[in-house]
């Protein structure tokens, strides 16, 4: 009865191997057939990563199958570089692969002792250098700005967080500072806007409109407005010239829309 039981078997065990064989040669033809190596890269998304950078950063081996190839690998290798904010990779049989960036844009330049560089929103140094156009947060010297690392500077985080809510009320800074803690602001036309720490500069930013606009209504100028003791602001004033006008707002402030 047993003898019968394992003939039986045998024929099963024999197709078993087989199929088994058959699996691991496929695996191999799939593995090593050129067909499957990286014939085609395209990027898209990009506007300031130069292509040839990114594939470069992507590290995908054209001699390598490459559905064998890690697609996350690729993807924070990309990441690595300063202005790419995120990378995602898709690959198409036999073997076309196509990268999606998105690109971080500078939001500000800062400064520490006689270093610079644009920032994103993220405070994530972007490159060294200035942009006339962007305001400058200002940061106690000794700061590294090295590309591709975020600035973990609770100073560079307080200036954001005060140009963003002056920003929101209709001010533009172009400059602000962090002197132990006590925030300062550099408005259009050289006004000096003193706003102390954080917590006291969040409470002192909503009063600044409608100062600088009296004082422009009155014809007469600011240039320093003191605003550490929110209850009680200090305003030096600077003569304007002879031929000057009064106008309805100041040049700082920005008209609601």
């Amino acid at each position: 009865m047993r003898r019968k039981q394992r003939r039986s078997l045998r024929p099963f065990w024999f197709v078993g191997a087989a199929l088994l064989v058959a699996a691991v040669v496929a695996g191999y033809f799939a593995a090593s057939w050129p067909g499957f190596d990286a014939r085609r890269v395209r990027v898209t998304g990009n506007t300031v990563v130069p292509a040839r950078e990114i594939v470069a950063a992507a590290a995908i081996d054209s001699r390598s199958n490459i559905w064998l190839q890690s697609s996350g690998a690729m993807e924070r290798r990309i990441d690595r570089i300063p202005y790419i904010l995120s990378a995602a990779v898709h690959r198409r049989p036999p073997a076309q692969v196509t990268i999606v960036v998105r690109e971080r844009h500078p939001f500000a330049v800062v400064r520490s002792g006689v270093q610079s560089a644009l920032v994103d929103p993220h405070l994530r140094v972007l490159v060294g250098g200035e942009a006339p156009q962007l305001p400058v947060f200002v940061i106690r010297p000794g700061i590294a700005l090295v590309p591709g690392r975020f600035l973990r500077e609770s100073s560079a985080a307080a200036l954001r967080g005060v140009f963003l809510a002056l920003r929101a009320h209709g001010i533009d800074a172009e400059e602000l500072s962090d002197t132990d803690g006590d925030v300062s602001a550099v408005l259009p036309g050289g006004i000096d806007v003193l706003l102390g720490d954080e917590l006291t500069a969040a409470r002192a930013t909503p009063l600044i409109e409608p100062i600088l606009t009296r004082f422009a209504l009155l014809g007469r100028f600011v240039q320093t407005l003191d605003l550490r003791s929110p209850t009680t602001p200090v305003v030096t004033e600077r003569e304007l010239p002879k031929e000057s006008k009064p106008r309805s707002a100041h040049p700082s402030v920005r008209p609601s829309p």
